[in-house]
Parts: C-alpha cells; structure tokens; sequence
C-alpha cells in the first residue's frame, strides 16, 4: 500500500479519506494520481475546488473531497501548515471524525488512540459473537490497543478483517486469533455481525439539457442544497434555465447513495442569456468540471 512508504499525517489522512466505503484496490491509483499531484499539505491548500473534484473523479461521496480542501486551507490558516497532534483539533476539522482522528494520531504520530471501522467491527462481534452497540466496541478497541505499537496494532486489525475475516466466506483457517474467536469455536461465522436492514432504494427521474455553441456547453452549478451532487458543475436541469426542449439525445440510470436515478438528456436551444451559476465550458473542457461518472453515461457520444 503506497501510503504506508514514507508514512506521514498527511499521507496517512488523504489514504483514510479515500478508503471511506471504497477498498484497498480501488483507491490506490487514486491517491499515487493525488499525492503526485499535491505532494503536501500546502500544495493541496493551494488548489481549486475544481482541480482537487476531477482527481477524486469516479470515487464517489465528493463532499469528502470537499472536506479535504477545506480541511487543508484550516491547517495553513489556523495551524500555520503543521498537521495538528492532538484528537480535539482533529475532528474540528471537516471531515474529520472519530475513527479518522484515531488513524492518524496512531499511525502518523504513534499516539494511543483506537480505530473501529466496518472491518474492526466485524472482528469484535465474531471474537465475541455479540452483537454490540459501537460504543461497546469502541470501548473494546481500547481496552485491545496495544499501546507500544497503536499504529501498527490498528493497521493489523483493519487488515484482519479486510482480508481475513472477510463479510462472507471468512478465511478462519489463515486466521490468527481463531483459537479464541467465539464465532469460529460455534460455527457462527455468517451470524455475526447481524445483516443490515437494507433501505429501498429511492427513484427519481433527472431531466437535463444539452445547449452547446461555438464548440461550448452549457453548465449549471447545482446548489447547496440540492439532496444529490450539491455544488456539483453538472448539465442544467429542464426548469433552470429558459430553453427550447428538442429531441431526446440520451438516456442512462444511474444509483447514488440507496437513489436509482434514471436520467434524460435533451437537446435545448437558448431563449435568453445565461449569467452565474451557469457557465460555458469548452467541451474539451468538460471532464474537469463534469466529474460524477453519472455525465459520462449520460453526456451524448458525439460530444
């Protein structure tokens, strides 16, 4: 894993945001493109929203980009550019919560602080073959944290259960606890941790316009306040702008955080001049600001 060469807060703090509901193998192309791109600290603080978007393009759960912008910028402003070493100035930064804070303070600064992720989890609810409350567990990963090697105890146990204790179909004979493992002992490996109740999926149906002139389209900045992709560059929505509805150039579907979006584009032509949060963006352009893989199904193929 690239992040653990020349381990340091900031490397470590941009691979745990990454691997927030992605894995291992996904993200680290990802952040080899990011760290060669912003090297630093300061280096990141510097950037344009737009910049640090496209690089976390096909990621996924862009505000946590967002966050590290913000969270960059707060470090220079407010910290002088030197990562914090404490957990309270930690999570006052955006983005930053309980288990980030412990990652970092553990692995970057060899300080005792526990992690519990999804992984972790499932490891303590096995070993003990309960189903226990977070808390519970929280308090079990510092009752567990070895306080000589906190780093490498947390990056073990995130390990365990992201490669050995797997959600399905558990490796227990590689494993090295499963002489005490509960769950292993009752061959009650699939029980544990109890299935999430999955929420039905919500449907909507997006409706988009393609307006494009002199080798330029049109884009529409989605609003804070939008439920899906908030301030997000995306093509305008039907009803954001006054325009002249043609032809139908595209269809797609798409699924965003338990939303089945089914989404149409059409061809639109102007009736009256656009100012902010429209803009036009040279459709060489389009791949820095059109940075959800929900525009790279529906964006029409000629374009």
């Amino acid at each position: 894993m690239p992040w653990r060469d020349r381990p340091s807060p900031y490397r470590t703090w941009i691979s745990e945001i990454m691997l927030q509901q992605t894995t291992v193998a996904f993200v680290i192309p990802y952040f080899e493109r990011f760290i060669k791109k912003f090297p630093d600290l300061r280096s990141l603080a510097g950037a344009k929203e737009e910049e640090v978007l496209a690089l976390w393009a096909g990621l996924g759960y862009y505000s946590r980009a967002r966050n590290l912008l913000l969270a960059a910028q707060k470090i220079v402003r407010q910290y002088r550019g030197v990562f914090p070493n404490d957990f309270d100035s930690l999570i006052s930064l955006p983005g930053i919560g309980r288990y980030t804070a412990g990652a970092i303070l553990s692995i970057a600064f060899q300080k005792p602080y526990p992690v519990l992720d999804g992984n972790v989890s499932r490891v303590f609810s096995r070993l003990t073959a309960q189903n226990k409350t977070p808390e519970e567990f929280w308090r079990m990963a510092e009752d567990l944290l070895d306080h000589e090697r906190p780093g490498d105890w947390n990056q073990a146990l995130m390990e365990l259960g992201a490669t050995v204790c797997a959600p399905e179909n558990p490796k227990c004979g590689s494993c090295p606890i499963s002489f005490t493992c509960a769950a292993f002992k009752t061959k009650t490996q699939n029980l544990f941790p109890a299935p999430k109740i999955r929420k039905n999926a919500v449907k909507l149906n997006w409706n988009f316009l393609w307006i494009e002139r002199d080798g330029k389209a049109l884009l529409w900045k989605r609003g804070e306040k939008e439920k899906l992709l908030k301030g997000h560059w995306g093509l305008p929505e039907i009803g954001r702008v006054k325009a002249q509805v043609g032809s139908l150039l595209k269809s797609a579907s798409h699924t965003i955080t338990h939303h089945q979006i089914h989404v149409r584009v059409y061809q639109g032509s102007l009736k009256e001049e656009v100012t902010y949060p429209m803009k036009w963006a040279p459709k060489v352009e389009l791949p820095k600001f059109l940075v959800s893989s929900l525009w790279k199904k529906c964006l029409p193929k000629a374009n």
